[in-house]
């Protein structure tokens, strides 16, 4: 969905993300190797949303580079749905932040083009390499440890897994949720990131807006 009207985006941003079709989004042409699916663009879109104009994405800033993410808990469902998505469009570049060649037209191939299918075994590394170590996957389904946590799907519902969030962060101990008041979602659990598979960066150019978040999360008026 697009921006709501407590996000964080500029108008040029807003424009950007709800261009049909969507070629150029912060920086990055998306079409590098042909025009994308509606469908595919369609998660692009969301993940763009999420990262540029989303206030609580500044509740997982990368511990070493101030303008980046790290570890955003994504749903193993919405890394599926993202890869049957996008698994017969093209992509030239399996980490955008890295895999890119720069010049003054902007982001440039530096391989030939292949399915996603090709590029990323399944919704896992989709998630976990397409933007470096910004996301995680999640996984869902029966009772365990990993199971047990948080994620997001990057759609509304995410609000009530922020708000389990701020719960905990209010008490740490382990929540009741038989309490009024107190989200029924799990909130996210902190885990180590895994290495991004990258061929070294040329650019950083990941979520540059970030550092304008992660520095006012304090008295922002975001509600952090």
């Amino acid at each position: 969905s697009l921006p709501s009207s407590d996000a964080c985006c500029s108008e040029q941003e807003t424009q950007e993300i709800a261009a049909t079709p969507a070629s150029r989004v912060d920086d990055i042409y998306w079409d590098r190797c042909g025009p994308l699916s509606a469908s595919c663009e369609g998660f692009l879109k969301r993940v763009a949303c999420f990262y540029q104009c989303s206030p609580d994405a500044a509740r997982w800033p990368h511990p070493h580079r101030p303008a980046a993410l790290q570890g955003v808990p994504l749903c193993q469902s919405f890394c599926q749905d993202w890869f049957e998505a996008c698994r017969e469009d093209l992509t030239c570049a399996r980490n955008w932040v890295s895999d890119w060649e720069w010049s003054p037209q902007g982001n440039n191939c530096t391989g030939k083009c292949v399915p996603y299918q090709q590029m990323y075994k399944d919704g896992r590394e989709l998630c976990e390499s397409m933007w470096e170590d910004s996301f995680r996957m999640v996984e869902e389904g029966e009772p365990t440890e990993e199971a047990s946590c948080g994620c997001l799907t990057l759609s509304p519902s995410d609000q009530e897994v922020v708000g389990a969030l701020r719960a905990q962060e209010g008490n740490p101990d382990e929540l009741d949720t038989t309490k009024s008041g107190v989200p029924l979602y799990p909130a996210p659990c902190r885990r180590p990131v895994r290495p991004p598979q990258a061929r070294g960066s040329k650019r950083n150019t990941l979520l540059h807006k970030r550092s304008i978040f992660v520095e006012d999360v304090e008295g922002s008026g975001s509600g952090f």
